[in-house]
């Protein structure tokens, strides 16, 4: 939209236990499993219209960064081991807790897996040692695991080499796992920002309740858009701005029914009638009478993206073409349709 060049990534957390332990269960190993459900993802992000990610990576593919990242900490005074499991030793990174507002002492009081090993309970994991797990793997530390949040620190490091930009991802991962990112980041490049923007958005819910496997409420991406259009969809999902918590109710979802044939009509309407009008093309009248909503449009995306109230805007300039296409040209058309694929809508 402004003209910068992106490059987006999404990880692929296959390193999981629960991930080894389907496997297992399947009797396969955890790379088909893993690549099967990578690619029923990517599928439906691909019916959902979603095309601005660059690439997917498996932590699987990293290891070797992750062993290297880890043998750095310890050399370098920010980890230590202890009969196997490897720490990172928070007390050598100060600043560990900004991003969530903590302080030392209100992280104290957290204590998040609880381990008599550690030095200090806020400390934690960046290699478990064992053997016996449905899943394990050698490194120079012993045979283990990696933890969870060295996984995407190794990604994200070798791919950008050094610090970017933005990171996103639900609120409930700013403590401990987006913490644990910039302690390990920083003091691994050293640093600061090693990401210069985070974007948390706020939780989806379902009927009122957080989605989970023990409710059986768990509706999935792939079987939402066999219920529903994407576009109704997406509608329903985009109304809502993306740092709140969203209430997800299906019957609230085919209220979008009637904004998507609006705009789908109105834009076979201005085709048919931009491809038949004999009208100058370069009518500067067009394009002023609907600035307004188009100004409000791209000023709404670009206030900390506010796409509700682009929405709004998106809708009042349909209606306006809908009522009035006098004069309508290939401007407005293009206009339009550079607004609608932002949003990632059918034209």
């Amino acid at each position: 939209m402004k003209g910068f060049v992106t490059i987006f990534i999404v990880n692929i957390t296959d390193l999981d236990d629960k991930v080894f332990e389907k496997a297992e269960m399947e009797g396969i190993n955890f790379e088909d499993l893993a690549e099967r459900y990578t690619q029923e993802f990517i599928t439906s992000l691909e019916r959902f219209r979603i095309n601005s990610i660059n690439a997917f990576h498996k932590a699987s593919n990293y290891l070797n960064e992750i062993e290297y990242q880890i043998d750095h900490l310890i050399k370098n005074g920010h980890a230590y081991q202890v009969d196997g499991d490897i720490f990172f030793d928070v007390s050598s990174f100060p600043d560990y807790g900004l991003l969530s507002n903590q302080t030392p002492c209100e992280l104290m009081l957290r204590r998040l897996n609880p381990d008599p090993k550690k030095r200090d309970q806020r400390d934690f994991l960046l290699w478990r040692s064992g053997i016996g797990k449905p899943q394990y793997f050698k490194s120079k530390f012993g045979i283990g695991q990696p933890g969870w949040h060295i996984e995407d620190t190794a990604i994200s490091l070798s791919v950008f080499r050094g610090g970017y930009d933005i990171h996103g991802g639900a609120v409930d991962l700013i403590f401990p796992h987006h913490e644990a990112e910039i302690a390990q980041g920083e003091s691994f490049i050293s640093q600061h920002p090693f990401v210069k923007y985070w974007i948390h958005t706020g939780l989806l819910l379902l009927e009122g309740e957080k989605m989970s496997k023990s409710l059986g409420n768990i509706i999935s991406l792939k079987d939402a858009l066999d219920q529903w259009d994407p576009d109704v969809l997406k509608l329903c999902l985009l109304s809502r701005h993306y740092r709140e918590t969203f209430n997800l109710r299906r019957n609230d979802i085919k209220d979008f029914e009637g904004q998507v044939t609006l705009i789908r009509n109105t834009v076979k309407r201005l085709r048919k009638r931009v491809i038949n009008s004999r009208r100058d093309h370069n009518n500067s009248n067009v394009q002023t009478r609907f600035q307004n909503h188009i100004s409000n449009f791209y000023g709404s995306l670009e206030n900390d993206l506010d796409i509700p109230k682009a929405l709004n805007a998106l809708i009042f300039l349909i209606r306006a073409v809908d009522k009035d296409m006098v004069g309508v040209n290939q401007d407005l058309l293009n206009e339009l349709l550079k607004m609608l694929a932002i949003l990632g809508l059918e034209a």
